[in-house]
């Protein structure tokens, strides 16, 4: 038997351990949950995606003839038509309401952690991700090189269709991003006059130069050029080039501050979507494409365009 006086120290004691544990628990916790919560890097690698892979949701964004060649196991296939709703006969995004129903009928759900890729340095699959960022999606980035550079390190391919998912319910997001990141007519109308916002011409230089021949050609007054193909690196599994040298061929142009205003433009916004995650992935964090790009500005007679090689 012990008294009174051992019975309080060592019920102290058993405090103490008591505390100490839960202080411990929830350092972790929180250490987990502010993991969770930080930022995930838009580009992941190959070996990351190989690591993972029974984590994650894998959509290819690939032609249908190349998916099913080959895709990774378990991926799910996209065609990118699905992502575009014509309307007026341009080529636009849908906007969030069918974009939900689409990702529904995939059985995509908001938590899903998805890794989006295609076989062209992710040109495609850079849409499929502008769309679910303005969906306010949490977990989502894109496997950099895509199919190219899974099959060069070696990982496994298969040819077999994974079981389609039940439909799901896409919710309609409490906020979205849409238009923090889609700009229209007016915004680069209103750009073209005012010298703090960049408009990024992203088209081969032919494009961007015009021909005088033509009755509508050129670019919009006042927007610099860098071809979006700059982004990928061919020689290297078609990932995305190093961010040192696409910093540095920026900075040429003048873009070098993180929250400065830039608004991408292409034809369609096919190419400006590559260019959309190019950018973000670099920490530029004011960045907005021009969904109806040329289609709609170039038609416009009332709109100027400009000739030439100076913006």
């Amino acid at each position: 038997m012990f008294g009174y006086d051992t019975y309080l120290k060592r019920t102290s004691t058993l405090f103490v351990l008591i505390a100490l544990f839960w202080a411990s628990a929830f350092t972790m916790a929180s250490a987990n949950s502010a993991k969770q919560n930080k930022k995930l890097p838009l580009f992941v690698s190959a070996e990351w995606v190989y690591q993972h892979h029974n984590e994650l949701k894998l959509i290819d964004l690939s032609s249908q003839q190349a998916y099913q060649k080959y895709h990774l196991p378990n991926a799910i296939w996209v065609n990118y038509n699905w992502l575009i709703k014509p309307q007026n006969g341009i080529a636009l995004s849908g906007g969030t309401s069918y974009m939900t129903r689409i990702l529904s009928e995939l059985g995509i759900q908001p938590e899903d952690h998805i890794v989006i890729y295609d076989d062209m340095g992710n040109l495609d699959a850079s849409r499929l991700y502008w769309e679910l960022k303005k969906l306010n999606h949490a977990k989502v980035q894109l496997l950099d090189g895509g199919s190219v550079e899974w099959v060069l390190r070696g990982y496994p391919v298969t040819q077999h269709i994974p079981p389609r998912k039940p439909q799901s319910r896409y919710p309609m997001p409490k906020v979205d991003l849409t238009d923090a990141l889609t700009a229209d007519k007016k915004d680069v109308q209103a750009a073209i006059k005012d010298p703090n916002i960049i408009l990024l011409d992203i088209r081969t230089q032919d494009e961007y130069s015009g021909h005088p021949k033509r009755n509508r050609s050129g670019h919009i007054p006042t927007a610099k050029w860098f071809d979006w193909t700059e982004a990928v690196d061919t020689e290297n599994g078609f990932k995305q080039a190093s961010s040192e040298s696409l910093l540095k061929k920026l900075a040429e142009l003048d873009i070098t501050k993180a929250k400065q205003p830039i608004i991408i433009y292409c034809n369609s916004g096919h190419r400006a979507a590559r260019s959309f995650t190019m950018l973000q992935s670099l920490g530029f964090e004011n960045v907005k494409l021009y969904d109806a790009s040329m289609q709609e500005y170039e038609v416009d007679q009332k709109l100027p365009l400009k000739l030439g090689y100076q913006p």
